[in-house]
């Protein structure tokens, strides 16, 4: 059985955000569109200039991550290796999430502190998207869900993703992380994701 038959925590595509062509659906084409375009529009009042209605109905790569913890140790690694601590606590716990979060990780995703790895440390799971546009800074856009309760999206750039996991790569190995490790293997994930997303012009999407 392949890594891909295998049940995953997390799962990403890079493709269109609106699912259909109109010539497949034009009910729910038209839905989709009228939804990306208003993300669309609050994207460029952040300053971010992204074209995601084209090639609608377009899927070119898929992949999953088996274990969430495995994300979070990621971060956890990245940000302890940015300033200058001792990972072995980080190393010894493995691709697990406590409840007792660590602190380094929260004040990031809390604004609290900065990263140059922000990208990474802020992906926390689903209602996530990578453009395919270069930005200093990801975002968050409230928007209501099916319950119709607030909630928000994360927007980060997948030119920066890109950027900091070839430099993550190294310095895990450095660090002593063995390729074969969970933490490494969602970092090449990540990274594969956004090659591909860069090279087609289609955000990641993450659920």
């Amino acid at each position: 059985m392949s890594d891909y038959d295998q049940p995953t925590e997390l799962d990403l595509a890079v493709g269109s955000m609106i699912t259909v062509r109109p010539d497949e659906d034009r009910i729910t084409y038209t839905e989709e569109h009228d939804s990306v375009s208003a993300v669309q529009d609050q994207l460029r009042e952040e300053g971010i200039d992204v074209d995601l209605l084209s090639m609608p109905g377009t899927q070119v790569w898929e992949g999953g991550l088996q274990n969430m913890g495995a994300l979070y140790q990621l971060s956890r690694i990245a940000v302890h290796i940015e300033r200058d601590d001792d990972l072995s606590e980080v190393l010894e716990d493995g691709p697990v999430i406590y409840e007792d979060l660590d602190r380094a990780v929260t004040d990031i995703w809390d604004e609290l502190t900065k990263t140059r790895f922000s990208h990474l440390i802020n992906l926390q799971g689903i209602n996530s998207y990578f453009l395919p546009a270069d930005f200093e800074l990801p975002v968050w856009l409230s928007f209501e869900n099916e319950e119709g309760e607030e909630d928000s999206a994360y927007f980060g750039s997948s030119h920066h993703l890109q950027r900091e996991l070839a430099e993550l790569g190294p310095l895990l190995i450095k660090a002593g992380v063995s390729p074969n490790a969970e933490a490494y293997r969602c970092l090449e994930l990540l990274r594969e994701a956004a090659d591909k997303s860069i090279k087609t012009s289609l955000p990641i999407i993450v659920w």
